[in-house]
């Protein structure tokens, strides 16, 4: 076989460079399918979908916490309210027993025994928050 003087000489393959091409066309190709193909949407709304019930459950159990320790507190009669109308407004639980002396008998300015008067007070109903 003898070249003749005008013909050109087969060209060789270039591996890399084929290899690359079909690269880039397959991922074109498989992106295409993936944005058309209804399941990948789907699966995307099912993951949006979890994530929103995962943080409604994290925020009912802290919901849930809160009203166990609300309920413990009450099984304690731990009222936050009753405790600021006992300290801060002087109110009485009915079945509290109060004593009334004397003014000035508590402070030693007298010499009489005080003697002290019991007197039943009206119910305090703590309100639940």
């Amino acid at each position: 076989m003898t070249a003749r003087p005008g013909a050109k000489a087969p060209r060789e393959p270039k591996p890399f460079k084929t290899f690359f091409i079909s690269l880039a066309v397959s991922a074109i190709l498989l992106g295409a399918l993936l944005t058309t193909d209804g399941r990948v949407l789907e699966l995307r709304k099912a993951k949006a979908d979890v994530k929103e019930l995962d943080r409604k459950i994290a925020e009912e159990r802290r919901e849930k916490e809160r009203l166990t320790s609300a309920i413990d507190a009450a099984n304690r009669e731990e009222f936050p309210a009753e405790k600021v109308a006992r300290e801060e407004l002087n109110l009485v639980h009915p079945e509290d027993l109060v004593l009334l002396y004397p003014s000035g008998s508590l402070s030693g300015t007298t010499t009489a025994t005080p003697t002290p008067t019991a007197v039943r007070t009206p119910r305090v109903t703590p309100v639940p928050r």
